[in-house]
């Protein structure tokens, strides 16, 4: 299990990363991301717009929690979440330090939060079940 990263108040499920320019991936920086099945769709900090050279591919419309609406840029690359290679996928900007994992990619992964603890294990494979639990 990993434990919840104390960063975040309250403390929250993390994970490093890497996120890559699709085509000149020697363009790459790592960065800590918040998993957040809350939200619809990736988003990395706006400072590797320019910093990991990526452009505009599309513009689409979001809806925040408080309701507003508003229509963003979508920006393609490519990332790296412990052994898992993400195959090229759209994400927009936030203005955090930070990245945050949407469910577009958490919903190919197996997440086990254990709140109590602060602790949570991801994994690409599914979690057997303890034979001996029962």
């Amino acid at each position: 299990m990993i434990n919840y990263d104390t960063a975040h108040d309250p403390p929250a499920a993390a994970v490093p990363i890497r996120v890559a320019n699709p085509i000149r991936r020697r363009l790459r920086r790592d960065v800590s991301a918040l998993l957040d099945t809350g939200t619809d769709i990736t988003a990395i900090p706006a400072a590797l717009e320019s910093e990991l050279q990526l452009y505009a591919v599309s513009r689409i419309r979001i809806e925040n929690v408080d309701a507003s609406v508003n229509f963003v840029y979508t920006y393609t690359v490519r990332l790296e979440i412990g052994p898992l290679i993400v195959p090229p996928i759209q994400v927009i900007l936030t203005n955090l330090d930070f990245a945050i994992i949407g469910r577009d990619i958490l919903s190919h992964l197996y997440l086990l939060l254990n709140g109590p603890e602060q602790t949570f294990d991801l994994r690409t494979t599914p979690f057997l079940a303890d034979p001996s639990a029962e």
